[in-house]
């Protein structure tokens, strides 16, 4: 009896090794981001620590592909009459990168790769306009952007 036992344990055990992989595998490397981005006339620019700039949008190109990294990534944004904005994007730790990749190498790929990490998927960025006698109003002659309320 209790052989049977220590094999079907062995069993459920390589079955969910199998099923679960590793995120190198299952989720893989790279990973495309949305972008919603308000004003249209914004332009911004994605960074990351160790990698400097990984690219632009604008509201023509709104999505962009990038490397998985344990590294936040930054977004700064410009536009004529409206402050400039940045935003940080977390990098955090995906289920199938830890609880897989622990069973086949120790996640040791997954780290290696930057497949164990996720950024947000879809993100907005709403910049506000400029107040009266800043810089970004002074850039566009003195004019206001109207407020919609």
């Amino acid at each position: 009896m209790r052989l049977r036992q220590t094999v079907f344990l062995a069993l459920a055990l390589v079955g969910a090794i199998t099923v679960s992989g590793c995120a190198s595998i299952t989720q893989g490397t790279t990973q495309t981001l949305i972008f919603s981005i308000e004003p249209k006339s914004a332009r911004c620019t994605l960074t990351r620590e160790g990698d400097g700039e990984l690219g632009s949008m604008s509201s023509n190109h709104t999505t962009i592909t990038v490397s998985k990294d344990k590294d936040d990534i930054v977004v700064a944004c410009r536009a004529d009459g409206y402050e400039d904005k940045t935003m940080r994007i977390v990098s955090t730790a995906q289920a199938a990168g830890i609880v897989g990749g622990a069973f086949l190498d120790l996640g040791i790929t997954d780290l290696i790769t930057g497949a164990m990490w996720k950024y947000p998927g879809e993100l907005t960025i709403v910049m506000d306009p400029a107040k009266p006698g800043t810089a970004a109003q002074r850039a566009t002659g003195g004019a206001a952007s109207p407020v919609v309320k």
